[in-house]
């Protein structure tokens, strides 16, 4: 992974970690070949992503303290994974507001559980909760009550 880059940019969306992280880093193939092969740091949905982004703020905060904390995205799939969610909320908003039921979505990591509720914050008629415990937690999308 020698033409591997390294680019440190602002965090931009809820994705990025806005209002959450400094910085993000971006690690991206200099070619298509080691695009390829980075597909290995980021693992199943993302986990060998998020370990990574943890061992890094382990890391950061021992030298700088808890005030720094850095996201980490590789190959822009975070940013790929908030356009799915994002399109996936509005779907699911639509569904509740026609059919009035009650859906509640798989379980998610924190960061994605809040882009959902990010993104339906902006949808009218419907509301989110949080359910479950752990990395059982899961999103139910509700139809917002009369008062909200």
């Amino acid at each position: 992974m020698t033409d591997t880059e390294i680019a440190a940019r602002e965090p931009e969306t809820a994705g990025d970690g806005f209002g959450l992280v400094e910085q993000v880093l971006e690690v991206y193939g200099a070619n298509e070949e080691v695009s390829d092969e980075l597909g290995l740091l980021i693992g199943r949905r993302g986990e060998t992503l998020a370990a990574l982004q943890y061992i890094i703020n382990v890391l950061v905060a021992t030298k700088y303290g808890n005030d720094h904390v850095v996201g980490l995205d590789i190959e822009q799939y975070r940013k790929r994974r908030e356009q799915t969610l994002i399109e996936m909320a509005r779907r699911i908003a639509a569904e509740v507001r026609e059919t009035g039921d009650v859906i509640t979505l798989e379980p998610m990591p924190p960061a994605e559980r809040r882009i959902i509720h990010l993104t339906m914050e902006t949808e009218a008629g419907v509301r989110t909760e949080s359910v479950g415990q752990g990395e059982n937690r899961q999103v139910e999308v509700l139809p917002a009550d009369g008062g909200d």
